[in-house]
């Protein structure tokens, strides 16, 4: 198996938009200031909002579980997978940046696949 290199992580670093791939798992997002978004952690029984999004650094962060880091993180937790995997969901799926295009990766669980599809 060969290494993904290491441009290709720093540019899925810069190009994935974790704002919209957070939202793309079905949390709902609001505004907490110029660069920062809140809302309801999927990763632990969450009542109210304590993951923070921070847009400008492209980075996440929960207070309550202290999950935290950038798009190949957020895809590790949420899909359960490897390093490797994640950023190949990332590399391998619709183009997921900033602009025009709509935000998608491919998505291995098909309730996630339909919230990407905008399909719930």
């Amino acid at each position: 198996m060969a290494r993904i290199a290491d441009s290709e992580i720093e540019r899925l670093k810069a190009d994935v938009s974790l704002v919209r791939l957070v939202e793309s798992s079905g949390v709902k997002l609001a505004r907490k200031g110029k660069d920062e978004l809140a809302g309801r952690c999927p990763f632990h029984d969450d009542d109210t909002p304590s993951l923070s999004v921070n847009a400008a650094k492209n980075l996440f962060r929960c207070f309550g579980c202290d999950a935290s880091g950038g798009p190949i993180d957020w895809v590790m937790k949420a899909e359960g997978v490897s390093f490797r995997h994640a950023a190949e969901l990332l590399r391998d799926g619709a183009a997921v940046r900033d602009g025009p295009q709509r935000s998608r990766y491919r998505c291995r669980n098909l309730s996630l696949l339909r919230r990407c599809s905008g399909q719930v």
